[in-house]
């Protein structure tokens, strides 16, 4: 069975599969906060003045919509590997027989798994050993059929923080245009010109630095985001993959010898 290794979660009596869930909270009560002092210092009305791209709004808007869809799959996530634990367990406490009941699974004594990830592979399991009977009973494709459909609805957080970075790099070349456009009209070189210069100058200076600035701190928390709800997701198919591999296709196996024994 997947091995319950200590880590620094578990040193203060926190279960692997409430992990993910504790990990998001902290992220993004650490991005609250930090929100919150940056609106008291002014530095988003700073951003939002400075940048004449309005590129940095539309980062902050592109960042919003990508963390609501990382919540929305870190609860998904999170709950299902809690009941994926529990059918685990339920397997493990009687992995002699499967059977299907409805939409269903039940094991040994009689009881019903619990609805989950792997109450749908084992279901799907007994659903192939019943029509391929001559075939060997592999799980493999299952798997990975399962793995696909669900980091598939997580490739837009990876996909999201590339293009905040493409989007903050692009605010650098049009801050920098913005900055050096205004030499072109310099007709003559005395103070008062050279002032108006300089200033235009700066504000382009600013429009490349801020969606710098915002670009990488966007792509850098959806990142962060993404790879723990990854690994909670690899972990889910770990699990659901190990017990399905040494209990359930096993059983089934017996199951098929002894009805071939019998005929």
């Amino acid at each position: 069975m997947v091995a319950d290794t200590l880590n620094f979660w578990r040193l203060f009596g926190i279960e692997r599969h409430h992990q993910l869930l504790l990990k998001w909270l902290i992220i993004t009560v650490a991005t609250v906060f930090g929100a919150a002092a940056a609106q008291y210092f002014g530095l988003f009305a700073e951003v939002i003045s400075s940048d004449r791209s309005r590129i940095s709004i539309a980062i902050m808007v592109l960042f919003v919509l990508t963390a609501i869809h990382c919540a929305v799959r870190t609860f998904e996530i999170s709950s299902q590997l809690n009941q994926t634990a529990q059918a685990a367990q339920q397997i493990k406490a009687h992995p002699e027989y499967f059977a299907l009941a409805d939409d269903g699974v039940v094991v040994g004594n009689g009881e019903r798994l619990q609805p989950s990830l792997l109450t749908d592979h084992v279901r799907d399991l007994i659903i192939k050993s019943a029509v391929g009977r001559e075939a060997p009973l592999d799980s493999k494709v299952l798997l990975e059929t399962m793995e696909a459909r669900l980091k598939g609805r997580q490739e837009i957080g990876w996909f999201v923080s590339d293009q905040m970075l493409r989007l903050g790099l692009l605010g650098t070349v049009i801050g920098f245009i913005l900055m050096l456009g205004p030499l072109i009209d310099i007709e003559s070189i005395d103070i008062s010109s050279m002032r108006a210069v300089l200033s235009a100058m700066s504000s382009g200076m600013a429009v490349a630095l801020y969606t710098t600035l915002v670009g990488l701190i966007g792509a850098i928390l959806v990142k962060v985001q993404y790879y723990f709800l990854e690994n909670t997701t690899d972990e889910l198919v770990a699990l659901t993959s190990e017990v399905s591999d040494v209990l359930v296709v096993p059983a089934l196996q017996g199951r098929r010898l002894e009805s071939r024994h019998a005929s």
